[in-house]
Formats: structure tokens, C-alpha cells, sequence
């Protein structure tokens, strides 16, 4: 599942940038808008959830015998959010020769979070001989998973969209601002918006 996540923040913003018209932009009206973007610190533009099978199992014994034999297999939705951090910042320059057009420089996207939903874990089996399971034991095995996830989620592409969804949505507040015209240009570079 994926879906694009507009922040209650951006509304205001968006009301704010409503407001400031076609008018030709200064340079105090270029950081007022940089400001109000990086005030929203965080764009979480993706996500994708994955179901995960997480196994824990010990056994033990003493002269032969089995002493504790503890095994746990159960699913669980995992929750990969990406996007873009704001607060790292975000840079606007007008195009002096075209008031309509803006270059914008912002940084990369990236995982925001990874995160285990306990409201859908479904056990499969329990097996508690000798002693009992402990949550610090299954947490260890979840990290584990929630790292392969992440991994796999940035295989298939989360960046990607992230980024893509994050242009879209600066994009659309711009283009209320009145700036018909929006480039997006590398972070790490520094040319002048034509």
C-alpha cells in the first residue's frame, strides 16, 4: 500500500501562499516562503507496508534432556515512511529575467521511519517449555526484520516515489505563490535558476 501524506501544516501554508498573489517575489518575500516550507521540518510522501513472518526459537538441554524448548512464530505489518527532512534545508531563487520561475534546491529523501504495527500481529504458534519468551528476545528478531525492510523497500523504489511526491506537493504550494514555473535542481548543485 502506498499513499501521499499531506500534513495538516500545508494547508495553512498553502492558504498563506494563496495569499501572496503574482506579484513580483523580493528576496525577504524568497525566505519568508523557505521558512514556511522548512516549518513544516518533514514531508512524509510514501509508504509502503509489508506483512513479515518474525521466528524466535531456543532450545536447550542438560545430559540428554531438554531443559527449556521455546519457539514463537507470528506476522506482523511493518510500516516504511519516506521522505523528505525540511529542516536540512531547503533552498528558493527567483529567476531574475522570469518572476514566474523558481529553482529549488532541497534535500534528498530518505527513510523517516520503520515501524512495527502491533494491532496487527497475528501468533501461529507458542511453544514455552522451561521458561517463557521475553519481549527483549522477539524485539531483537523484529529490528532484524525491520532493517531487511527497509533495505528491500529502498530496492523497490521508496526513495524514488518519495522524492517524486515531494516535488509535487512544493510544486502545487509554489504554483499558489504564483510562480508558474518551478525547477528542481541536484542539492549538490549550485547553478543559477535560468
Amino acid at each position: 500500500m502506498s499513499r501521499l501524506r499531506l500534513p495538516a501544516t500545508l494547508l495553512g501554508l498553502a492558504l498563506l501562499f494563496a495569499g501572496s498573489g503574482c506579484a513580483p517575489v523580493s528576496n525577504a518575500e524568497v525566505v519568508r516562503l523557505e521558512r514556511q516550507l522548512e516549518s513544516v521540518l518533514e514531508l512524509h510522501t510514501y509508504e509502503h507496508v509489508y506483512r513479515d513472518l518474525v521466528y524466535f526459537g531456543e532450545e536447550r538441554s542438560f545430559l540428554f534432556i531438554k531443559t527449556v524448548d521455546r519457539a514463537v512464530l507470528f506476522s506482523v505489518d511493518i510500516r516504511v515512511r519516506a521522505g523528505i527532512d525540511l529542516s536540512e534545508g531547503l533552498e528558493l531563487e527567483v529567476d531574475r529575467s522570469a518572476a514566474d520561475r523558481i529553482a529549488v534546491r532541497m534535500p534528498a529523501p530518505a527513510i523517516m521511519s520503520v515501524d512495527a504495527d502491533e494491532t496487527t500481529i497475528s501468533e501461529y504458534f507458542l511453544r514455552e517449555q522451561g521458561a517463557r519468551i521475553g519481549l527483549l528476545e522477539i524485539s531483537d528478531r523484529l529490528e532484524h526484520a525491520k532493517e531487511r525492510i527497509a533495505a528491500e523497500a529502498v530496492g523497490r523504489g521508496i526513495l524514488t516515489e518519495a522524492e517524486a511526491n515531494a516535488r509535487q506537493i512544493i510544486r502545487g504550494l509554489l504554483a499558489m505563490a504564483g510562480f508558474r514555473d518551478v525547477v528542481f535542481v541536484p542539492a549538490g548543485a549550485r547553478e543559477e535558476a535560468r
